[in-house]
């Protein structure tokens, strides 16, 4: 086995940077990407059609539902079918999650668009936003098939002993999407519409690139015509290893359902525009945890495969660490610069009066999620991904969901962006106990 492709050896601070600063990278351009996305569309044509906006963030869920469960269970099995020496159904694995994530993704785009008004009154479209929304759901529904490519292809490229290259995959997209943006909606005043074919435009880019890089044969992936096909035993364990992504991104997006229902009866599209911001901010705090949270998976799921438990024990104490450490920095300019923030996206000062407690409170407990997704995680590399799916629901439906709709009675509009931090914690508290119960084992 090649070294660039033995993750049992070597320190393992400088394994996790150099798997999770690419990831980080390309994570924060996307992020980025997404704000400068609203930042355009709010200064350039107002809350509303940045309510609009996010009104649509259930659809970016439901697209990237499919396309994450089908890399991350992939290149879950990938890894851990190479550090069994199994290189046939590591393939197998590639050519059964791309084939899968195409075809769940064009009947994804066939339903959503046929059914577009239905799925525009789900998500809790106002009589003001509906227009702005519909125009840019039914571009974007157009592009399913693109965004769920471009995390096959990023995954597959980046386990592969790449994760430079893996950053490339997303972040050509996203530069991409960020400069048509400042084109189709500053320049030539497209609106909702310029910025839905802009995100389309840079996932055609993102999947362009990683093709060449893996169909080209400049990864571990080896494609041969007689094999590339959908194999029915790996897509079964497939679809288990990542079906607690799958839950996360359903969730979340039926959360965003949630969120703009309740919004908009308690606060209208002020509170929902908040929402949009504090959405898009939330990625970029949470940017570190989620790369160092890809970064480990390859480390994690081939040290587990090989029976090097000391290792996989260590790799995920010292990412938690690197994880909680960094996010706390960049959490603490959201505390104290939440107006200087919020100004960013235009909207006035109705969009501060609402943003500003909204932003504190929502971020409180911020930096611990790190711990959280980090625990997603290694459940899901080591081929346990009921747990996975178990904080994730905990943390996403069964405590955030009930609180959505009981804090507003008492706190008002406020309550509803306490919600999640108190569902953080409970998430927080349940990770430590099966991590520690997982520790115990691995001996």
């Amino acid at each position: 086995m090649s070294s660039h492709s033995d993750f049992s050896t070597g320190k393992i601070s400088t394994m996790i940077l150099k798997f999770s600063i690419p990831a980080a990278v390309s994570l924060l351009i996307t992020a980025i990407y997404n704000i400068v996305d609203r930042m355009f569309i709010g200064n350039v044509n107002g809350s509303t059609a940045l309510a609009a906006l996010s009104i649509c963030f259930p659809l970016s869920f439901m697209m990237i539902a499919f396309g994450l469960m089908c890399s991350a269970g992939g290149s879950t099995l990938f890894t851990l079918l190479r550090g069994k020496g199994d290189e046939v159904g590591a393939n197998r694995a590639f050519s059964s999650a791309f084939l899968l994530t195409i075809l769940f993704e064009v009947s994804l785009s066939i339903v959503l668009l046929v059914f577009a008004p239905t799925f525009l009154k789900l998500f809790g479209v106002t009589e003001t936003t509906y227009d702005l929304a519909l125009q840019y759901y039914k571009i974007v529904s157009l592009g399913c098939v693109f965004q769920g490519l471009t995390f096959i292809l990023c995954d597959f490229v980046r386990v592969s002993g790449k994760p430079i290259m893996g950053m490339w995959v997303t972040t050509l997209g996203a530069v991409t999407n960020i400069i048509l943006d400042a084109i189709f909606v500053a320049g030539l005043g497209w609106g909702v519409q310029g910025a839905a074919w802009a995100t389309i435009i840079g996932q055609v880019v993102s999947v362009v690139f990683g093709a060449w890089m893996i169909f080209s044969g400049r990864t571990l992936v080896k494609i041969k015509r007689e094999s590339f096909k959908i194999d029915s035993a790996i897509s079964k364990e497939l679809l288990k290893c990542g079906f607690a992504f799958w839950i996360a991104q359903i969730a979340m997006g039926f959360i965003a359902l949630v969120y703009n229902g309740q919004l908009g009866k308690y606060g209208g599209d002020i509170a929902i525009s908040v929402y949009a911001v504090i959405s898009s901010i939330m990625t970029f705090v949470i940017m570190p945890a989620s790369g160092i949270s890809q970064g480990i998976q390859p480390l994690v799921g081939f040290n587990y495969s090989t029976g090097h438990y000391d290792r996989v024990k260590k790799i995920f104490l010292q990412a938690t660490a690197f994880s909680i450490g960094i996010t706390l920095i960049i959490w603490s300019m959201t505390e104290l610069f939440p107006g200087f923030i919020i100004n960013m996206f235009g909207g006035g000062s109705e969009l501060l009066e609402i943003g500003i407690p909204a932003l504190r409170t929502n971020f409180i407990i911020a930096p611990v999620l790190g711990f959280v997704m980090l625990a997603t995680t290694f459940f899901q590399s080591i081929g346990k991904p009921n747990a996975s799916s178990v904080i994730t629901l905990i943390r996403q439906v069964v405590a955030l969901i009930p609180l959505i709709y009981l804090l507003p009675i008492v706190l008002g509009t406020i309550g509803i962006f306490y919600a999640q931090p108190i569902s953080d914690l409970l998430a927080t508290v349940l990770s430590w106990v099966l991590i520690h119960k997982e520790f115990k084992k691995l001996v």
